[in-house]
Parts: structure tokens; sequence; C-alpha cells
């Protein structure tokens, strides 16, 4: 457990008890007003950030509890251990962990927690969990009114059949009434005590937010790392409430009905006014999918790298000797690159080397490609040349073209399917036979337009209004980057194996990264680099490499760290 935080620990080291005014996360104790003074005069802790104990207490208890210090060697932990999923101190290596290769330092590890994108899909995750909770609140109250509503209406059908027939109806009336009374009634209680469930799950992910906030806020970056797997346990089980709920039988639809006797008419055979029925439809609601991410974030964390920590190294510099424009490259997993020669009609084809290796021609003008790596060939837009995208086989020709109704410019691969930006109409989706293409995306999209996929995102530039824009796979917007400040006339697109986005900004002669929420961005390329109007990128994940080529004569390639 975590120091005593509502006293002094250096004066409760010397048996004086004296209650803590601020709390130290790094020397993990409270310092009380005297000893906050010296703590912030002594060289070894002058540069500790402290908060007053305050604001340190609306941590919740599980957080408070979290300790910095090994409790078996009461050393500070220095060290992650991947393997065990766990902190350890100096003596734990030595005695349990020697053996254990993915050890890594703790301050690396635990740095920018909060901007992580593990920290960001637990709270985008919870964002989704508590819209799909009041989705699930707001259908059980329309079904609750519609119950109400029906029970109105058929009340009214039954009054008015009621005044067509004699007295001797009063009796199976009454009964009639009594029966669709009571129906109303238990339906209505089991629809009530589902939304008492529904509330508390709601309540329940509230707080979580509301402790994820004030951890992001007081809490030490140790600390916000160890209460985050517990809040990832938590959300999990939140999860399965939800899902719980879905498959309550509660949950289908009510409705009541009327049948009306036919005996009516000949009431002398008639026992009963009519029968109320209860009908169960199923569900109406539609919920976010995130059980995808729920499996992600249940397996040992890894922070991914900030926009901040990214290191471009070992420039190669590559003389296309080319007198067309390039609009588009890619560098496949062997280290071969692909340029697309606008101009000159052609594909560009080097080897790992930066040797040539062949030139393919076309029949029309070649603009942006992606590599299909299942078939070993790349798949080339005409742009404004045409109405058409080349399947072309790397070492050799053209195997077959994919008829477009409109001019297509930026495309990217998405598993075994083809995402192209067709100008006038959007995002679309393709087969790579050629079949069954689909909107993904309805826009009037502008020319040279760039788009990327990264797991369920896609996203494309603008270049009319200078921007980024991010859909999920359904057609959804999650988000639009624009500041023409690092940003002007965006063109290529490519994203890392940590979905920070990269983007050629032609004006700025730079290459800037967006962060993969869309909230900020880094100049990680410009002018002094070599950057001459940046119109092709490529980002290759399997050996972390990252191409970008200007729009005549020189490309550039860099490993990513």
């Amino acid at each position: 457990m975590a120091s005593n935080w509502t006293v002094c620990g250096l004066c409760n080291y010397r048996n004086i008890n004296k209650a803590s005014v601020v709390w130290c996360s790094e020397c993990d104790e409270g310092l009380c007003g005297e000893c906050r003074e010296h703590h912030g005069a002594s060289k070894s802790t002058r540069n500790h950030d402290t908060m007053s104990i305050t604001e340190y207490q609306k941590l919740q208890p599980n957080v408070l509890e979290i300790t910095q210090t090994c409790q078996k060697h009461k050393e500070h932990y220095q060290i992650f251990c991947k393997k065990h999923d766990c902190p350890c101190c100096r003596r734990c290596v030595i005695e349990t962990h020697n053996d254990c290769n993915d050890l890594t330092a703790i301050e690396d590890i635990v740095k920018n927690v909060k901007s992580s994108n593990a920290w960001l899909e637990v709270e985008q995750t919870l964002v989704q969990m508590l819209k799909n909770v009041q989705r699930i609140r707001n259908d059980r109250t329309e079904n609750l009114k519609c119950l109400q509503d029906q029970r109105v209406e058929i009340e009214r059908d039954i009054n008015q059949t009621r005044k067509m027939i004699n007295d001797h109806l009063d009796k199976i009336h009454d009964k009639t009434i009594k029966e669709l009374y009571a129906n109303e009634e238990n339906e209505s209680k089991r629809i009530k005590l589902l939304l008492c469930e529904i509330e508390d799950i709601e309540k329940g992910i509230s707080d979580l937010q509301g402790n994820q906030n004030n951890i992001r806020q007081h809490a030490s970056e140790l600390q916000t790392f160890l209460a985050l797997k517990h809040i990832e346990k938590e959300v999990s089980d939140k999860a399965e409430c939800i899902q719980s709920v879905l498959k309550n039988e509660d949950m289908k639809i009510k409705t009541l009905a009327l049948e009306v006797n036919k005996d009516v008419q000949n009431i002398d055979r008639a026992d009963c006014f009519g029968s109320v029925s209860v009908e169960s439809k199923s569900f109406k609601v539609v919920i976010d999918s995130y059980k995808n991410k729920q499996a992600q974030m249940m397996v040992p964390i890894v922070i991914s790298k900030c926009i901040d920590d990214i290191v471009l190294s070992n420039k190669m510099e590559i003389n296309l000797k080319s007198s067309g424009n390039v609009r588009g490259c890619a560098i496949l997993p062997n280290g071969q690159m692909l340029f697309s020669d606008n101009e000159g009609i052609k594909t560009i084809a080097l080897k790992d080397n930066c040797s040539h290796d062949l030139d393919i021609a076309l029949n029309t003008a070649a603009f942006d490609m992606a590599y299909i790596e299942g078939e070993h060939t790349i798949a080339v837009t005409t742009g404004y040349s045409g109405k058409s995208i080349h399947i072309i086989n790397v070492n050799r020709t053209r195997k077959r073209s994919i008829k477009t109704s409109a001019n297509p410019y930026g495309i990217a691969l998405k598993k075994n399917t083809l995402v192209y930006c067709k100008e006038g109409k959007g995002i679309m989706e393709v087969q790579l036979n050629g079949e069954s293409e689909k909107t993904l995306v309805c826009l009037d999209m502008p020319s040279f337009s760039y788009v990327a996929v990264y797991g369920d995102n896609m996203y494309y530039t603008n270049k009319d209004n200078h921007s980024v824009t991010c859909y999920d796979i359904l057609g959804n917007l999650k988000w639009t980057f624009k500041n023409t400040k690092n940003l002007r006339y965006p063109q290529g697109i490519a994203v890392d194996n940590n979905g920070n986005v990269y983007v050629a900004s032609m004006d700025t002669n730079s290459v800037v990264i967006i962060t993969l929420d869309g909230k900020r961005c880094k100049t990680i390329l410009s002018s002094r680099d070599g950057l001459s109007k940046p119109r092709a990128m490529h980002f290759e994940p399997t050996s972390n490499k990252f191409l970008v080529a200007n729009e005549t004569k020189f490309a550039f390639l860099f490993d990513v760290s």
C-alpha cells in the first residue's frame, strides 16, 4: 500500500506526528509545511512535482493504494518486465527476472502514458459504452411510453365496442380491462427493473470517466499506468454487463394487442370480452462494436510512441532521374521501391540499393499506387487522365484493369479490397476483381486527394480546404484536422504502426505528423531535409521504413524509431 498520505512522512520517520499538506509522487510520501520548504530547497528534490493533499485525495482509493516502491525490497521500481507484466525494483531483476529478455526502464514505459493510444482507447471506449447504454435506456423508455399509448388506444377501442352492446357485457368488459392493465403493469414492471439495471451500469461508466479524469489530473505517471489495468478490467466488466442486458428477455419490444372475441355478437355464447396479449419483437437498438478494442486492451500494455518521440534516421537520398512529376510511391517488404511518373506515363521500379530496375509502361498516366502483397501486384490509378485502376505485375506488365465511373486518385489496400478517392463521388471500395464497388463515404471529393487505411479508420487529404479527415470504416466522421500554419495543400498520406498520420504538405515543403485522435501535429521533415514540393509517401510496416518523394527529381528513405 502507498505511504500514509495523511501524515508527513519525514516527521513520521522521526516519530513526530504532523499532518501533511502536500504530496510528492516521486518521494511517495506526504509533507508538512515545514518539510515542504526543505523539500523544495534540497538539490535532490527541488525539481519534484508536488500537489496539495486536497487535490491528491480526489483520486479513487484503489489508485491511492498503488505503491511506487517494491513491497518486498522497499526500493523504488526501476524496471518493467513485459513478460510478467509487472514493475520491478533493482533487486527483483536480479532475483526473479534475470532471465527475462523484455525489460524496459520504468521511466520510458510510463512516459506520456496519459497521451498514449492505450489511454485514449480506454477513454474512447468509455465514451462509446456510455452512448450505447444511453441508446438502450432511450429504447426502453420509448417502449414504456409505447406500452402506455397502446394501452390507452386499446382501452378506447374496448370502450367503443362496449357501447354497442348491452349491460350483459359489463362483467366480461371488466374482466378484459383487468387483464389489459395486468399485462401492461407486469411488462412495465419488468422494463422498469431493467431500466434500473441499465441506470446502474450508466452510473458506473460515468464514475469510471470521472475516475479517469481525476487520474489524468492528479495521479503520477506510474500510478496512472498501474491504475490503467484496473480501469481496463472494470471497462471489460461493464461491457459484459451491457451484453448481458442485451441478451435479457426483457430487451424484446413488448406491445399490447387486442383480439376481439368473435362470439361477442352472440352474447349468450360469449364468456369473455377479448384477450389482451403481449407481443415480443427483436429490439432495434444499434450499438457501436468495441469487441476488437476490448481484445486489444486485455493484452499486456505497450505504450505507443508519442509524436514528440518519433525520430526519422538513416536518411537515404534517391535520384529518380525522371523528367516527369512523381504522384505516388510504394516500398515493398523486400526493399524494392516503386514510383508512378505522371508525365512519363510509366511506373519506375528501383532495387533496394536504389539502382534502376525497370520501367513499366502504361497507356495512361499513372497517379497513386498500392501494393497488393497476396498477388505481388500493384494497383495504379490514372488520376485525371482516365477512369481506370490498373493491376500490374511488379516484375512484368499490366495484368488487368478495373473501370471506374469517375477519375480515381489516391488508393490504399484494405485487407482484400481497394479503397480509393473518386473525384466528385467520395471514398469508394472495390473488390480486387473489379466487382462489388460501393461507396464508403459520400462527399464531393476534390481532385488530387489521397487516402490511407489503418485498422477501422480511413483518412483522406483535401487540397482545397487544406485538411485531413478521418472516418471509421462505416463512414462515420471521427475528426477533421486543419492547421494552415503547418499544413497547406496536403497530398500523400500514410499511417505508421502506432496510428500516427503522416501527411505531405506541398506548400510548406514539409511532412507533418498528426496524432491518432487528430488533435495535435508536429512538423518532422522540412526543406532543410531536402523536401521541395513533397507529393507522395508510403510507410512500410514490417521494416518501419518511411518513403517520401518530391514532385520532381528526389525521394528520401528513412528508418522510423
